[in-house]
């Protein structure tokens, strides 16, 4: 007869397919799991459960993985996205009264461990920023700092957008992202929040026959150059220190890790060559190290 533990993985696993993850993403999260569970055992005895797991214990996993096994803060905080995706799986199922991992805070990586990124509430505040500006430009500065915090474009790609990569398909919109780097277009499904600015970016656009989504007060294309200097307006404005274009693409991609845990998805929107790239990009290692003996 199957273990309980073993039969709610299986229950997991299915979960993680009909949200459409990637093969590796699963596998992944389910060594982590796996990983958990022996040390469970190993710590509280065979009657340790995924049902009852309690946050005290996910704790003192956290705390092992840190101080005895000396993971990197990338290698524990990835461990505890699978704990938080499987302990999310188990309450709305109802196999668990209380999501157990809900309230535990990832690592703070070392220098030079752990790639930054912006807080919520720092993205926020950024964003904001980009209102305070003369009124005649506002809305387009708004659509730019949320296509790269919102979407992970590149400088590039964002002075480079033409009216012809924005795509209309019902219910939605995507960008036809053009990559700078000249390795063909990527598509970018886009939230209903950045669809609105865009669109009313567009109804006061500039006409003129300058193919480009983004158009200076003089009706001309903006410039990397601009876009980075509406960048740093923007964080002067919301008194915020170091941030640049590349550190709103890694926010982008560090949320849009966390909310689907799945790296080739990931790797897909930022438009990197393969998983390796995004890997060293995140400072993500690799799973396969991580066994427990």
């Amino acid at each position: 007869m199957a273990e309980r533990n073993d039969i709610i993985l299986n229950q997991f696993e299915e979960y993680l397919t009909q949200i459409a993850l990637s093969p590796a993403t699963i596998t992944n999260y389910l060594a982590d799991m796996r990983n958990f569970v022996r040390w469970g055992k190993k710590t509280y005895g065979d009657d340790f459960s995924l049902i009852t797991v309690a946050p005290e214990q996910i704790r003192a996993y956290r705390n092992h993985l840190l101080e005895e096994q000396k993971r990197a803060a990338s290698t524990v905080n990835r461990h505890l996205q699978a704990l938080r995706k499987c302990c999310a799986y188990l309450t709305q199922t109802n196999l668990s009264p209380i999501n157990a991992a809900e309230e535990i805070s990832l690592v703070s990586g070392e220098k030079g461990t752990s790639p930054q990124s912006l807080s919520a509430k720092d993205v926020e505040a950024f964003l904001e920023a980009a209102y305070q500006t003369l009124s005649s430009i506002a809305k387009r500065d708004a659509a730019i700092v949320n296509l790269l915090v919102g979407a992970g474009l590149r400088l590039a790609e964002v002075s480079g957008l033409q009216l012809d990569d924005v795509v209309f398909d019902y219910p939605g919109v995507h960008l036809a992202v053009r990559d700078s780097r000249g390795q063909g277009k990527r598509d970018i499904p886009l939230s209903q929040e950045i669809y609105k600015l865009l669109k009313e970016w567009l109804l006061i656009r500039p006409k003129t026959s300058f193919p480009y989504v983004f158009l200076s007060r003089e009706a001309n294309p903006v410039s990397s150059r601009t876009v980075q200097h509406i960048v740093s307006r923007c964080a002067k404005t919301a008194r915020l220190n170091g941030v640049t274009a590349q550190l709103l693409r890694r926010t982008y991609a560090l949320r849009l890790l966390e909310e689907t845990g799945d790296l080739d998805l990931v790797q897909q929107r930022l438009g990197h060559r393969d998983s390796g790239v995004t890997k060293r990009y995140l400072n993500i290692e690799n799973p396969q190290t991580d066994a427990d003996g």
